[in-house]
């Protein structure tokens, strides 16, 4: 932690003895304390100590709070959880002499009181045994929840990262599906075309304009037929390879939205799902730096959570898709159907992992979740939910022009 100065204690010992740290202190043995102990301000994002370096001292949490997280041998770093008022950080590694196992930050203006080894020592040696075991106590309870809930976290991650990786698998099973329908179609017309022209050429009779006619249009009906095919393995070619790498690059939003629309409308319809692609972008507004792969996976979990939610199985609706400009430093990306809508006591925990409404009908709970987790982590932007029973709802995402590395 850096220096930090002392400012004068606004706390009194009736105020301490209230935290469950000092609950059972003495008003001298707490007013001592409060003349010895640094009373110490840290703003928002201030790391306090780091994972891997010893603890100055501990820290009793007066007001505001702290996240403590954990970083593995590859590199990834683990939210164990927040805590607030209260609460104290620092005591393992200080009684331990060891260095700490975790990093802790302040999430907003904080103030902390500091007690060093000494201090801490200090204290003890002039309380009862039974006031030491209230301490040790109320450090235990404090640990052992703060390591649980980061278990629940790590476990948590461990499993989005898994629904994603097989919510990749998926979105390109049911693009596969969608590219093998609609290249039939124009693959149906090449070979009508074809024989047409076989028919035609068959035997050596004259030319007429008539029979020359209709060679060139068999043959402008192969070409605009073979354009189509070629682009929608084009397109099934650029979106499969961003899913397959998270990597970002600039390109064109409003093309990348439909594409990923066309891919997936196939199985949309047999839901009699059907999707309208709204542009509102100028052309110098289209070009995106970000990541193609993660935007086609926030289009298709939102699209199935409407087919899947939104209207009664087996009679659809329409899912309207809207790109446009925010403001001139971000997109906003809607996403809206005309369905049942979602209840208003469901609404706080449609982003939570494992939440869902919709077991029978194969939800998870992860889809929301991993769109949640996209959209805030990697787009650096937010996502807000508009939702009405009887009327539908709404998802609109804002995201930045350009999303940092």
């Amino acid at each position: 932690m850096s220096i930090m100065v002392k400012t004068k204690n606004t706390f009194d010992s009736e105020t301490l003895k209230s935290l469950p740290f000092f609950a059972t202190f003495s008003n001298g043995q707490m007013e001592e304390l409060v003349e010895l102990a640094r009373v110490v301000p840290v703003t928002a994002n201030h790391v306090i100590f780091r994972q891997g370096h010893r603890a100055e001292a501990i820290y009793l949490i007066l007001a505001g709070g702290v996240k403590i997280e954990g970083e593995d041998d590859a590199g990834n770093v683990y939210l164990y959880g927040e805590v607030g008022k209260g609460h104290v950080v620092g005591q393992l590694s200080i009684l331990r002499r060891e260095p700490s196992r975790v990093t802790v930050t302040s999430i907003r203006d904080t103030e902390l009181m500091v007690i060093d080894r000494a201090m801490l020592l200090s204290l003890m040696r002039s309380a009862e045994p039974e006031q030491v075991l209230d301490v040790f106590l109320t450090l235990d309870g404090q640990t052992h929840a703060a390591i649980e809930r980061g278990y629940r976290e790590m476990l948590l991650r461990q499993m989005l990262d898994l629904q994603m990786e097989a919510e990749k698998q998926r979105a390109l099973t049911q693009m596969v599906a969608g590219v093998a329908h609609e290249i039939n179609t124009p693959l149906s017309v090449i070979n009508t075309a074809v024989n047409i022209m076989a028919r035609e050429l068959a035997s050596p009779v004259e030319v007429t304009v008539q029979r020359a006619a209709e060679i060139a249009e068999s043959l402008e009906l192969m070409r605009l037929n073979v354009e189509r095919a070629d682009q929608l393995v084009r397109n099934f070619k650029r979106i499969s390879i961003s899913q397959l790498k998270d990597e970002r690059e600039q390109f064109d939003i409003a093309e990348a939205v439909e594409d990923t629309i066309g891919l997936v409308r196939v199985s949309l319809k047999r839901s009699q799902v059907h999707v309208k692609f709204h542009n509102r972008l100028t052309p110098d507004q289209k070009k995106w730096m970000g990541y193609r792969g993660f935007l086609s996976q926030v289009i298709i979990n939102l699209l199935t959570n409407a087919e899947r939610y939104a209207y009664p199985k087996g009679v659809g609706g329409v899912v309207d898709v809207t790109i446009r400009l925010e403001d001139n430093a971000h997109y906003c990306l809607s996403v809206k159907d005309h369905g049942r809508g979602i209840a208003k006591e469901d609404q706080t925990h449609i982003f939570d992992p494992l939440f869902t409404t919709g077991k029978n009908s194969g939800g998870t709970g992860l889809g929301l979740a991993i769109v949640h987790n996209l959209v805030t982590n990697a787009f650096k932007g937010g996502i807000e939910l508009k939702s009405e029973e009887g009327k539908g709802s709404e998802f609109l995402i804002i995201f930045p022009r350009e999303v940092s590395e």
